[in-house]
């Protein structure tokens, strides 16, 4: 909160651990729609409001999902570890095994009314839900489509280790997280895999107790020098994957949000600035952004940068600042003031993260994140899993990427 005097930099270390015990351990839950998340983003409206900032939240419908467990069972009692795909319904079902491996044979088989396991090449990724608003994959679509045509009773994937969309650490990883694809399924290891394939033709018993719940989430969006006719708007997602800690992902990133929101509290330089809590970066449907794109239909050439950060702070490694058409003054700006600040680096390109919306838009941007998390974004095993704890954080990082930010904000202005 706000003090009489600057915080120390041992203060503003202590704020940001404060923060993410906050949002990483007393809140279990953060996923979109959620009562742990809305405890998130009141938490985070009333400390951007104590600190003196135009505080707004923006309210949209999220789909929540109760997990409740899943069996598989053959006949001869023998079971297999599967687990309920999120979002997925529930379902009770007695049904024949079958199994296809491309999806040329999903197009040539007839699982009508059967347990349909899907493994080996059609398994490799998880599929992007079919109604993403920002991205498509024709590939994707075609194995959903004919998933939906093959009217199977319900389906069993066992995707490949790494099988997730870039920068997941899970395993096993769901391939169907999608609460607009309405046949039942539930995910299990590529080793828990073969060992099914051997029923193949048998029937099995599969329980799901997933459910759907109708919920509401929202964005918060604090402003300052609100007058001002262009924005500098600095995001960061504050929901998080299920039931996971989320303390890296993002965590981290609402507590620099609101370190930041205490270092420039006091700011009247040329920009509104705009502090933005998304939510819904780790949903299928990523809600949030959806409405925060449809709040600023027209709007978006009065914002002249976009900062997100996502993922900083590990413990190993440097804070890497990624840019992204930013015109030459302002690069130069973000070489002196970020890119030479001691333990940054210039990040490579990545657009998994909320600043994708920003560059569609046509709007330069910068996104910031752990250089370690960045280079082993394919075989980091942290991320969307319950490793992703505050053990993980080094609260210092937090601190110097906001008081850089902050000097790098005041070079604009």
């Amino acid at each position: 909160m706000t003090t009489s005097e600057p915080q120390t930099y041992a203060e503003q270390c202590a704020q940001v651990m404060a923060h993410l015990t906050r949002l990483s351990v007393d809140i279990h839950d953060r996923s979109a729609g959620c009562a742990g998340n809305r405890a998130a983003t009141d938490y985070v409206a009333a400390v951007l409001t104590a600190q003196g900032w135009s505080v707004a939240t923006e309210s949209f419908d999220a789909l929540d999902w109760h997990e409740g467990g899943a069996t598989l069972t053959a006949e001869d009692g023998v079971e297999f570890g599967v687990f309920a795909s999120p979002y997925a319904l529930g379902c009770e079902i007695h049904a024949v095994l079958a199994a296809v491996a491309t999806v040329e044979e999903l197009e040539a088989a007839a699982p009508a009314r059967k347990l349909l396991l899907l493994h080996g090449e059609i398994a490799r990724q998880s599929l992007m839900p079919k109604n993403f608003p920002f991205y498509s994959d024709d590939a994707h679509q075609r194995i959903i489509a004919s998933l939906e045509a093959c009217d199977a009773a319900a389906i069993i994937t066992a995707t490949a280790r790494k099988g997730g969309a870039a920068g997941d650490g899970s395993y096993p990883t769901p391939m169907i997280e999608d609460g607009d694809f309405d046949i039942p399924s539930v995910f299990t290891t590529g080793e828990e895999g073969e060992r099914l394939l051997q029923r193949a033709g048998e029937p099995l018993t599969l329980v799901s107790q997933g459910s759907r719940v109708a919920s509401r989430a929202a964005n918060v969006i604090a402003r300052i020098n609100e007058r001002a006719p262009r924005r500098i708007v600095v995001t960061a997602h504050i929901d998080a994957k299920k039931s996971i800690p989320g303390a890296l992902d993002n965590a981290t990133g609402i507590a620099t949000l609101l370190l930041l929101g205490e270092l420039l509290a006091g700011y009247k330089g040329r920009f509104c600035i705009e502090l933005v809590a998304l939510n819904g970066e780790d949903h299928y449907a990523v809600p949030g952004q959806v409405a925060y794109m449809a709040a600023n239909r027209g709007l978006f050439d009065t914002i002249a940068l976009n900062i997100n950060v996502d993922g900083v702070g590990y413990l190993e490694g440097d804070t890497a600042f990624s840019l992204f058409g930013l015109p030459d003054g302002m690069a130069a700006s973000a070489s002196q003031e970020l890119l030479a600040s001691e333990g940054a680096c210039a990040g490579s390109p990545w657009v998994q993260g909320d600043h994708s919306m920003f560059l569609q838009a046509g709007r330069p941007a910068i996104a910031i994140t752990s250089d370690w998390l960045l280079q082993n974004m394919a075989t980091q095993t942290v991320t969307h899993t319950s490793q992703d704890t505050i053990d993980l954080v080094a609260p210092q990082k937090l601190v110097s990427c906001a008081l850089s930010v902050r000097r790098f904000i005041d070079a604009l202005s």
